[in-house]
């Protein structure tokens, strides 16, 4: 029996077009138990040939014969580095696949499209982080919408999201507080999955600012416009049937109230949600200037209006005297008040 060359163990026939080939070059790497040499069966140019990389569903389609995930960001970056380098964009995303730790051992049940940023493959942290949209650190208002959020619903709806979505959801949140959302236990719920799916939208609005740049960008990635487009209109559908049944937005409102959009409807709301920046001072809004000039001229368009005689001016005389004693009495009461109030807070300072 002729002995086998040692050479030959770094060759492998391909299953689709039956060359024998090097087998680390024109093989990409296989995670499956079945490849006992650890490399796919079908040799690169072939795979290469079969994928339109203008088509997000043809590169899936072959990622999920292969076995492998498709991550909708990192199949963005590969289109960009591949139109800069002019190489094949499919294969420097399998590249970066298997070069990459934590993606080498994933499967196509790992694939993330952008619609769930809840996967656990999916990491924010490799795109631009310049860019306001995955900014993390929460402001002080971010902040001060958050703890009213817990506040209101009681826990915090948003503690297994991501963090560079949290500030986003939070400030969305807020708006659709009321009382009609919170004293509904369906109507919140619902509330926070439209919420939840607004920033799905947000992201896929952000995907396509990217990859429709330029002209170019759009000819180049007809097939993932499609796609974010498709996934943008089912989530914007499902919102609308969600505000519907639930009567959130305003044409389907079914919990409408006279005064409910006036301002003093909006600060009895704020009231009654306890919001201490509600409060207001009347007696700075009573004694501004401006408040003044609108009672001056009330009143004088009164005056003018009025057609009075001698025995009205008697009797307006009168009840303003009778006013203005009792207004006396109270001021000395209150005045009394007012130092008795003041010996108790002095008497309290020097004790302690």
């Amino acid at each position: 029996m002729r002995k086998q060359k040692k050479k030959d163990l770094s060759y492998k026939i391909c299953t689709s077009c039956g060359k024998s080939r090097l087998r680390d070059k024109y093989f990409y790497l296989s995670n499956s138990p079945f490849d006992s040499d650890g490399r796919v069966p079908v040799c690169k140019d072939c795979i290469n040939n079969n994928v339109d990389v203008s088509n997000t569903e043809s590169v899936k389609a072959m990622l999920a014969r292969l076995n492998r995930p498709f991550i909708v960001d990192m199949w963005l970056r590969s289109l960009e580095e591949g139109k800069k380098q002019n190489k094949n964009p499919f294969g420097m995303y399998m590249k970066t696949l298997n070069l990459n730790e934590k993606y080498r051992e994933l499967t196509h049940v790992d694939t993330n499209d952008g619609i769930n940023n809840n996967s656990t493959i999916y990491e924010t942290n490799n795109i631009n982080q310049s860019d306001d949209f995955l900014r993390t650190e929460m402001s002080p208002e971010d902040l001060r919408n958050k703890e009213d959020v817990i506040r209101q619903v009681g826990y915090d709806p948003f503690e297994t999201e991501h963090e560079s979505d949290r500030r986003h959801l939070y400030n969305k949140l807020v708006d659709f507080l009321d009382e009609s959302t919170l004293e509904d236990s369906f109507k919140l719920p619902a509330v926070i999955e439209i919420v939840k799916t607004f920033n799905q939208i947000d992201k896929i609005n952000h995907a396509l600012t990217r990859v429709t740049q330029t002209v170019n960008d759009v000819t180049n990635n007809i097939g993932n416009i499609k796609s974010l487009f498709e996934a943008k209109e089912k989530m914007l559908k499902s919102i609308l049937a969600l505000a519907k049944d639930n009567g959130i937005s305003v044409n389907y409102n079914n919990n409408k109230s006279k005064g409910a959009g006036t301002l003093s409807g909006i600060i009895k709301q704020l009231h009654e949600i306890g919001l201490e920046a509600a409060e207001i001072n009347l007696f700075d809004i009573e004694t501004a200037a401006g408040m003044k000039q609108v009672a001056d001229i009330s009143n004088r368009s009164i005056m003018e209006q009025l057609n009075l005689n001698e025995n009205d001016y008697t009797e307006m005389i009168k009840e303003q005297r009778e006013m203005i004693v009792k207004m006396q009495d109270r001021i000395t009461e209150l005045e009394e008040e007012n130092r008795l109030l003041k010996m108790k807070n002095k008497n309290y300072e020097e004790k302690s």
